[in-house]
């Protein structure tokens, strides 16, 4: 595992987001695309939650992050954003005291952390987690993922309106949504590793958020935590197995921490993640974000392949936004074709 200097992070100008999707994301967004309904429960959501109400419900006991207002913070934010080369989110500190962070309000996204989480990371970890969320932004997530978190309120007050027929059809957009959710963390996590360019660091940060605490964080060994991913991998030695992993994983918002060590660390050890170190990635057309120089065309050789046309980035003919679903906008909701 290579070690990038804090002061020598590499950017990333003109970085497509098809770069960060993981197989395991990219195959459970098409089947969630392929539930019947989606769209009308996608403009359902935004009609009956509407954001600035949610934004003000999330930001009324939270404190803003600014260049005067936890200022170290701030600046970790600004590093992200430019290695990713997007414009800056709000950021947000909630008082909780189980480490937790997220992305919500699709259309003028903004980032929350918990004190529980700042408590217990180091700085390359806590500059990690704002990778992974600006990594949801990047990548167009926001708008599922806030569906996902309240899609059975949702679907209950469908129900309600279709005397309990909405709620029944839903339960399969459901499940498909929740599946897609934990998926889309593992595009996430590879947007972390692209700031910080340490799989150490991804290693320690799933550690701490698998059973860390600050009595002993400075007694754990992060190789002897990879080594559980190896445990893990050999209950699929049988069906019977199998069917016990489905069992525990269903009714997680997130991956098994372990699982997502193990993936982002196979990541850092292939020839495409070196590749796109080494700025050789798919270029997004057009201007970088506000403070980037205009991006050039990429050279995609050496493992990093182009976009496919199921990857390639739509423009929503409504709010004018680029993202990857063809049917309906995952920004604003707006119709496509």
């Amino acid at each position: 595992m290579s070690t990038a200097e804090p002061k020598a992070r590499r950017r990333f100008p003109g970085l497509d987001p098809v770069v960060l999707q993981h197989p395991y994301d990219r195959a459970a967004l098409g089947a969630l695309q392929r539930v019947p309904g989606l769209d009308i429960v996608v403009r359902k959501f935004i009609e009956l939650l509407p954001e600035r109400v949610a934004y003000i419900e999330h930001v009324a006991q939270m404190v803003r992050v600014s260049p005067l207002q936890c200022p170290q913070l701030y600046s970790q934010l600004q590093e992200a954003c430019a290695i990713l080369d997007m414009a800056e989110p709000e950021l947000y500190v909630a008082q909780y005291p189980v480490p937790n962070a997220y992305t919500s309000g699709h259309d003028n996204p903004f980032i929350v952390i918990t004190t529980g989480l700042l408590d217990l990371m180091g700085d390359d970890e806590v500059l990690a987690v704002i990778a992974h969320e600006l990594g949801h932004i990047k990548s167009g997530h926001v708008l599922y993922k806030t569906m996902a978190r309240g899609i059975s309120f949702l679907l209950t007050l469908i129900g309600d309106m279709t005397l309990g027929i909405g709620r029944i059809i839903g339960r399969g957009l459901e499940s498909a949504l929740l599946e897609w959710d934990r998926k889309s963390e593992f595009t996430a996590d590879r947007s972390a590793l692209l700031v910080v360019q340490d799989p150490h660091v991804m290693l320690t940060l799933m550690m701490k958020l698998s059973g860390g605490t600050l009595f002993q964080k400075d007694q754990m060994d992060a190789r002897e935590f990879l080594k559980q991913a190896n445990l893990y991998e050999e209950v699929d030695a049988n069906v019977l197995d199998r069917m016990y992993k489905m069992l525990v994983i269903t009714p997680l918002s997130h991956p098994l921490t372990i699982v997502r060590a193990r993936e982002i660390i196979n990541w850092a050890e292939t020839r495409g993640y070196n590749d796109i170190l080494e700025g050789r990635y798919p270029r997004k057309p057009g201007p970088s974000a506000p403070g980037q120089s205009n991006a050039q065309p990429g050279n995609t050789a050496g493992g990093t392949p182009p976009a496919s046309n199921a990857g390639q980035l739509i423009r929503c003919p409504h709010c004018g936004r680029e993202q990857m679903n063809r049917r309906f906008c995952s920004l604003c909701g707006g119709v496509i074709s």
